[in-house]
């Protein structure tokens, strides 16, 4: 007779505020809870999407400061542990090592270091060398991932509990975005974007998770509103802690696209039903009460996951068109182009505010395939992805971005200025630190070899499958 699998254990603790010694002091009994006991070297992820100097855009975005601080300590003073590296690839086009500046990691891992018993590095992962591990998933055969990380004896994540314009939400499973460098997060972050996440659970099971839910972010993921919850939620079950989290932002399963074709291809539990919940909570009725902290579910609790409602919202001119990617089926794309276009708005209003909505340009904006023609009324036409198909007439001029998928960055660099809203792209004060730590990052890839390897990379399996 066959036994019923062990239920996951997520251990939920109160923390209301971010003190680094408490998150220590949680992370050490966390470890012990979980009979988690890490040896020799170990990889640490946390989620940096995007972070600006003092907080322009809002802090939030990324795993607090004193979470990194209070678990590289505990780890560091763990029996057996000889290595720490902590690393990360922020949001495309965007230079790691400036989010890492700008949220305030350098300094916490200078402050730490001289009480920590194991060494402590931290690292960008777009710079240093990679190595090619099997996948055997439905986009990725093989994968590119921090040498790092694919040599460490444990691996450790840190997510951030925040809403997402697409996904619903991120958290443990979603943070292996960030394992992979632009050239591989690039590839098929489109209608594939769900089963291209479970491909990398593959290499990108994490061994603990203490995810924080201190301060909630709501909203858009890269400039997110936070939100009290107090809360930090540790396990070894990336699905588990994710459904936990789910439930705190108001989510079940059905309603993360992620999760859902993680279970449907085989990932446990399928069920938060089937986790055993325990700390200051211990039951899903817990949760939904802890949740109430996070209400209303208003229109910040989703700016900016409706792109013609908040255009409606900001009583803005520019009409939206959103057709069907798959012409056949019709169905749209829903985490390509989509995705880039509701971030590239929300980094518009957090930095011109709404009364700059409110007088742009009347222009036209079309992504996936319109049937209606459409007249543009001699306004300005931005075609965005290259699936983006119309009949339109009356154009003052229409620009095609041929690119799929179309980034929040591939779009503020065509369109600046040009709806009549000021742009980041066109202040000094934001451009000038980009252009310097992008040359920061090319040289230390100079120096780590890794633009060597990606040559080699590419002559051996790229160049081979052209010729």
């Amino acid at each position: 007779m066959e036994t019923a699998p062990e239920r996951p254990t997520v251990i939920v603790k109160r923390c209301e505020t971010y003190d680094q010694a408490r998150i220590m002091e949680i992370f050490q009994n966390g470890m012990a809870e979980l009979n988690f006991q890490p040896r020799g070297k170990i990889f640490v992820k946390p989620n940096v999407v995007f972070s600006t100097k003092d907080g322009k855009y809002g802090s939030t975005a990324y795993t607090d400061t004193a979470v990194i601080g209070g678990s590289l300590l505990a780890l560091s003073r763990t029996k057996g542990v000889r290595r720490i590296d902590l690393g990360e690839k922020t949001a495309i086009g965007y230079p790691t090592r400036l989010a890492f500046k700008n949220a305030g990691y350098y300094d916490v891992v200078k402050a730490i270091q001289p009480q920590t018993e194991a060494p402590v590095r931290i690292f960008c992962i777009d710079e240093q060398l990679r190595d090619r591990v099997f996948v055997g998933g439905k986009v990725h055969d093989t994968l590119k991932i921090s040498r790092k990380m694919a040599r460490a004896d444990y691996k450790i994540y840190l997510p951030k509990l925040k809403c997402h314009c697409v996904s619903s939400m991120t958290g443990a499973v979603k943070l292996n975005i960030g394992i992979c460098s632009d050239d591989e997060r690039a590839i098929r972050h489109d209608f594939l974007l769900n089963d291209k996440i479970v491909d990398l659970l593959e290499v990108g099971t994490p061994d603990f998770i203490m995810m924080d839910a201190i301060d909630v972010g709501v909203g858009n993921e890269a400039v997110p509103t936070p939100r009290k919850l107090g809360l930090i939620i540790m396990g070894t079950n990336p699905l588990a802690v994710d459904l936990v989290g789910a439930r705190l932002l108001g989510y079940n399963l059905k309603d993360v696209p992620y999760l859902q074709r993680a279970v449907e291809r085989g990932y446990t539990p399928s069920d938060i039903s089937n986790i055993r919940i325990t700390g200051d909570l211990h039951s899903i009725e817990d949760l939904d009460k802890a949740a109430e902290r996070l209400l209303p579910y208003d229109d910040e609790y989703f700016k900016w996951q409706n792109i013609e409602k908040d255009l409606a919202r900001l009583e803005c001119p520019i009409r939206f068109y959103w057709g069907y990617t798959n012409r056949r089926e019709q169905k749209k794309c829903l985490t390509g182009c989509i995705m880039g276009i509701k971030m590239f708005f929300g980094f518009l209003e957090r930095y011109a505010g709404a009364e700059a909505f409110k007088n742009a340009k009347p222009v036209v904006m079309v992504v996936g395939e319109i049937q209606e023609r459409i007249d543009a009324k001699g306004q300005e036409v931005f075609m965005i992805g290259s699936c983006s198909r119309a009949t339109v007439v009356n154009a003052k001029k229409i620009v095609k971005i041929d690119n799929c998928f179309t980034t929040a960055v591939d779009l503020a660099q065509t369109i600046r200025g040009r709806l009549g809203i000021p742009a980041p792209i066109l202040d000094a004060e934001e451009v000038l630190p980009l252009v310097k730590n992008f040359a920061i990052a090319s040289i230390v890839k100079l120096l780590s070899f890794r633009y060597f390897q990606d040559i080699i990379f590419f002559l051996k399996r790229g160049l081979q499958k052209r010729i």
